[in-house]
């Protein structure tokens, strides 16, 4: 019974150093960043209201600038966040995705 526990013990030690590798993967914790501050821009938004509102508005590039410059400073943050975060996870999806391609 002992050897039986050390070896799930060893086991679960392998585990987690195997998944703390694949968790330190730029890709990972880009997507995870991008999730996060996703969540939170819609809790403080509501796309419902914005999509309402956007149709009813004429020009829409107008109605993004207003709508940007009256907004809060955590949801401006929160959304230039979220934009820089999604190129930079687009970036890596494609670096990749061609790295992928040429070790297979």
């Amino acid at each position: 019974m002992i050897i039986m526990n050390m070896k799930n013990r060893i086991l679960l030690g392998v585990y987690a150093i195997y998944c703390m590798r694949k968790l330190k993967s730029p890709l990972v914790v880009e997507s995870f960043i991008l999730a996060i501050l996703a969540t939170t821009l819609l809790y403080f938004v509501s796309i419902p209201s914005v999509l309402m509102n956007m149709r009813t508005s004429g020009n829409s590039y107008q109605y993004f600038l207003t709508a940007f410059s009256g907004a809060d400073l955590l949801t401006k943050s929160a959304l230039v966040l979220v934009g820089v975060m999604g190129l930079f996870f687009a970036r890596n999806i494609r670096i990749y995705t061609g790295l992928k391609q040429r070790f297979t």
